[in-house]
């Protein structure tokens, strides 16, 4: 009687690609809807009256920073708090700096849960959290005065 190794084989292929792809993570979503002040991913922003504002007219006053982290669960298919709504960060820096908008806006991912997204054989399981830790850039500027006549 001949014995065949094909299903221990095809289990091991599949277990060994679950576990290099790896399932840890989480799903984010980033938003803003109750900003006070205009944001741009750009260096340009338009003022009240529509204007488009660039380096030429803006200066910055300070740099806009928030980081925080989300936990996903079930292959990142269960997020708690997955939106990440950065309004009153935005509204707080920008005032605190005497700010009136923020550009360059950058989103970034960071290596801060490589540890825990890197447990191989864990991340075959879907109660093994995963994790997204987001760190959010931009700078607050201001109008430049304009200039004085000579």
């Amino acid at each position: 009687m001949r014995r065949t190794h094909g299903f221990g084989r095809r289990l091991l292929a599949s277990l060994l690609a679950v576990a290099v792809g790896g399932c840890a993570g989480a799903s984010v979503e980033v938003t803003a809807v109750r900003a006070a002040y205009p944001i741009s991913l750009s260096g340009t922003v338009r003022d009240d009256h529509g204007v488009l504002l660039d380096a030429r007219s803006l200066a910055r006053v300070a740099d806009f920073q928030v980081a925080k982290t989300r936990v996903g669960l079930l292959y990142s298919g269960l997020t708690p708090a997955s939106t990440f709504d950065i309004s009153d960060e935005v509204n707080a820096q920008v005032a605190a700096a005497h700010g009136e908008a923020v550009v360059h806006l950058g989103v970034t991912v960071t290596g801060n849960c490589d540890f825990l997204n890197s447990l191989l054989v864990f991340n075959m399981l879907p109660f093994w959290p995963g994790c997204v830790p987001v760190e959010i850039n931009g700078l607050i500027v201001r109008r430049k005065p304009p200039p004085s006549a000579p």
